[in-house]
């Protein structure tokens, strides 16, 4: 119980600093302020949606990998987690700049 009460109210301090620091970086490079359920939203997306789809595909691609073409469990691991994680970084720094 108290690990999923712990683990609730970091992903909600998660979120709100998310949404702040992306306000932040915002008025940093004098762009205009949007709302907070427009940037709210943006960041719950790519917190909510495009994350879990990436590393579902991600797992997905590894267990093919390993399984299907006996690839190495290493081999698999890089060819799979190494571009979901590069696209991840890519779409939250694109989230952070828009």
């Amino acid at each position: 119980m108290w690990v999923f009460l712990g683990g609730l109210l970091e992903a909600i301090a998660d979120f709100v600093t998310d949404v702040w620091l992306r306000r932040r970086v915002r008025a940093k490079n004098k762009r205009p302020e949007n709302s907070w359920q427009k940037d709210a939203a943006e960041v719950a997306y790519v917190d909510w949606v495009v994350t879990p789809a990436v590393m579902l595909a991600a797992v997905a691609g590894f267990l093919v990998l390993f399984y299907l073409f006996g690839c190495s469990f290493g081999v698999s691991l890089f060819w799979t987690l190494g571009p979901a994680g590069l696209y991840c970084a890519y779409r939250w720094f694109k989230v952070l700049n828009t």
